[in-house]
């Protein structure tokens, strides 16, 4: 009786767990099921004839769903066990998880890293697809680049995939080609990525079913990418693949010299060559080969003078053909940036931690942290039970520490900039630092008892039949998406820059390419290097991006660089560009200086679409009080805010004498009206034609918004004012009221 009901409850669990697996697999692709509408002969409007679906689809799905998973359950469950045990030897030969995972691999890394910018897809991030847009014109046409930009992450990241991009398009798709170059950096990184996973299993010492756990351990990897961290991309392809030579050459170093010695010098070129790739990331670096080369004074004499040495031959070859190639004053430029970011980096980008909650958001940011702790206190207990002697902790422990080290300078990344996608890539190191712990732990507990695990029938079909849901579910494996994309690869690559553009881009292009063409030079105030680009003009001044140029040293080095420059056009702003992308200053807050300057020094010019341009003005701007009615100020503030308030204000504005709505009104703070801010005059407001009983006062409305982070705490005298182009005019709107700002 007992047997029977132990064979009852193992037939129960298989069949539960095939067809809950068989379920899994089969939803995704059934869930994609669209029966056709077909004839609406009952002549009912409803989402199903909208969408033309047919209300019998869900039976369809129905069907399938309930059938498949009990026909497989009952295949697998009778299936006989010689044919299986052949098909389970076929499964686990050497050759078929290479061709198998390397396959998936391949699919991944064009699902995810090949397909962050997508090739054909219009482009509407001119803010970060700028950025290794919109320097090119300064490295074609500039002398000597270096001296006169400031790359936000490099040559490398900046301005190479362009540059390719440039030189290999042979028609008009160089957008297209460098969006190509981007996502292969990507592809390159990643494969770093999986070179550390190699690394790591080896210094772990595993000897049984080794390739079997590497690739296990890259295809966890992609399907925890995006749930614990996320890929780093381009920008961290050189300090992964320094982190990658330096785990294998401590891997090789007391057993195969010659490589070694290689090894170290590369890695010591990498340090100086690395600033040309990406600045932070070769920052990071230099602070993890400090770290390691203190850590290799307690490894053996051999393996300490191999690094030491091979490290600064590396270094001192690779400084001198830099100095060479570019000069000592472009070096010194490059090293001026660096130190500009490291000063004011931080300061620019900042986002507070959120608070920690039990949430899966919350996670990203402080389980890295977290797993750091742990790891801390393992070593602490560890040294201890070496009795405080550093060289046989170090040498026990020298990976760990290492790797340890390697994650906490990562976590700069998040503790600058507490974003989501951020935190995702501070936590990256640490995920390596969890891979090797659990390699650690697979040698030491799983490895010995391997030779007594004898799986059966059914534990082998259940484990296949988990991996193979997990993989199906995991978008990045998707195989049809991937042959997809590379079928449509050609095609896409032939898109024309024309195509790629919303628009009003295409349009505001196109019209004003004529006159910009007249400048040496160009200059947007909203961090949008597409402009530079397009316009296939230099920035007008070193700090091309005015987002990042919030140190009041560099706004006014723009300043000056504008007036020396004196580029006749320059765009002021946009719906999408008035603020920064991530904390949501204003621009006329976090580059307040600069936008003043451009408010005293230019006038509205042209408006397409939501971008505004202003043409630079030779006469200053009068200031004059007016008896006619000329608009309204309708939302003035009446209660004390905060700096960090959102303010805005807003009314109507006409030119009485010209009949028509003002052409822009500005917001001017103090006796001594100091324009701070400006707004489009564009709003419908059929009340004041009405009122007004003038038709062409149809678009008379208008809104400011109040720069009020750069208001200290106090009264302050504002004014509102109506601009004429004709007579470069201000004239005062209504009254002057006074805002309050509180401590």
């Amino acid at each position: 009786m007992s047997e029977q009901k132990q064979q009852f409850k193992v037939n129960f669990i298989a069949i539960i767990t095939i067809t809950l697996a068989t379920w899994l697999i089969l939803v995704p692709w059934v869930n994609s099921i669209k029966i056709p509408f077909a004839n609406n002969q009952n002549g009912v409007i409803s989402l199903a004839s909208i969408e033309n679906i047919s209300p019998y689809t869900d039976y369809l799905k129905y069907i399938i769903l309930l059938l498949t998973p009990a026909l497989i359950a009952t295949l697998v469950l009778n299936v006989n066990q010689k044919h299986c045990k052949k098909i389970f030897q076929v499964l686990n030969h050497r050759y078929t998880w290479i061709g198998v995972s390397g396959f998936l691999l391949v699919v991944w890394l064009i699902n995810t890293p090949f397909n962050q910018f997508k090739i054909s897809s219009t482009l509407i991030d001119s803010f970060h697809e700028g950025e290794f847009l919109g320097f090119l014109p300064n490295f074609l046409q500039l002398k000597k680049p270096f001296i006169n930009t400031v790359l936000i992450h490099g040559y490398g990241v900046d301005v190479l995939p362009s540059w390719l991009a440039k030189k290999l398009a042979n028609q008009n798709n160089a957008i297209a080609l460098t969006r190509l170059f981007v996502n292969l950096e990507n592809v390159i990184t990643c494969l770093g990525y999986f070179w550390i996973l190699w690394e790591l299993i080896n210094l772990a010492n595993i000897r049984k079913n080794r390739l079997k756990i590497f690739l296990l351990s890259c295809l966890l990897f992609c399907i925890l990418d995006g749930i614990f961290y996320k890929f780093d991309g381009r920008r961290g392809t050189s300090f992964i693949i320094q982190l990658a030579l330096t785990l294998r050459f401590f891997r090789i170093a007391e057993t195969r010299t010659n490589q070694a010695q290689w090894l170290s010098i590369l890695i010591g070129a990498s340090i100086p060559s690395s600033f040309f790739y990406i600045y932070d990331r070769a920052i990071y670096f230099i602070a993890v080969y400090l770290g390691t080369c203190i850590l290799s004074l307690f490894l053996p004499n051999k393996t300490k003078i191999l690094w030491i040495r091979g490290t600064l031959i590396g270094i001192i070859i690779a400084s001198i053909f830099s100095l060479i190639i570019l000069g000592f004053d472009q070096i010194n430029a490059i090293l001026s940036q660096v130190l500009y970011w490291g000063k004011y980096g931080r300061y620019i980008s900042f986002i507070p931690l959120p608070p920690l909650e039990l949430t899966w958001t919350s996670q990203n940011f402080w389980l890295s942290i977290f797993v750091q702790s742990v790891v801390l206190v393992y070593l602490l207990l560890d040294f201890k039970n070496y009795n405080f002697k550093l060289r046989p902790f170090v040498q026990s422990n020298f990976v760990i520490i290492l790797l340890g080290v390697s994650a906490s300078v990562y976590m700069r990344i998040t503790l600058d900039r507490s974003d989501i996608a951020h935190a995702y890539h501070g936590a990256l190191i640490t995920a390596f630092l969890g891979f090797y712990l659990i390699d650690l732990s697979y040698k030491t507990t799983i490895e010995p008892q391997l030779s007594k695990f004898n799986l059966t029938t059914f534990q082998k079909t259940f484990i296949l039949l988990i991996l193979a849901t997990i993989i199906l579910t995991e978008p990045g494996f998707n195989i049809i998406k991937g042959i997809e994309k590379i079928v449509q690869l050609p095609q896409a690559l032939s898109t024309s820059n024309e195509a790629l553009l919303k628009p009003d881009y295409l349009e505001a292009w196109q019209t004003l390419k004529p006159e910009i063409d007249q400048q040496s030079c160009f200059y947007t105030l909203t961090s949008e290097g597409l402009w530079y680009y397009l316009f296939n003009k230099p920035s007008c001044s070193k700090y091309g991006y005015v987002l990042y140029a919030k140190p009041t040293v560099a706004q006014q080095k723009v300043i000056q660089q504008l007036n020396e420059t004196k580029p006749d056009i320059l765009l002021l702003t946009n719906e999408m560009w008035y603020q920064n992308p991530w904390d949501f200053v204003l621009k006329s807050e976090s580059a307040a200086l600069i936008y003043q300057d451009v408010l005293k020094t230019y006038q509205p010019y042209k408006t397409i679409q939501s971008h505004w341009f202003w043409k630079r003005s030779n006469q200053p701007l009068k200031f004059t009080q007016t008896k006619q009615l000329n608009g309204s100020i309708e939302s003035i503030p009446t209660q004390a805010i905060h700096q960090r308030d959102d303010l805005s204000i807003g009314g109507w504005s006409i030119l009485p004498q010209q009949s028509k709505p003002a052409d822009a009104v500005y917001l001017s703070l103090g006796e001594n009206n100091q324009l701070i801010a400006v707004g489009q005059v564009n709003i419908p407001r059929p009340d004041v034609v009405q009122v007004l009983s003038n038709p062409k006062l149809e678009q008379s409305g208008w809104m400011i918004r109040v720069p009020t982070a750069i208001l200290s705490p106090g009264n302050h005298l504002m004014k509102v004012w109506s601009y004429d182009s004709k007579t470069h005019q201000l004239t005062q709107i209504g009254k002057s009221f006074n805002l309050s700002i509180l401590d």
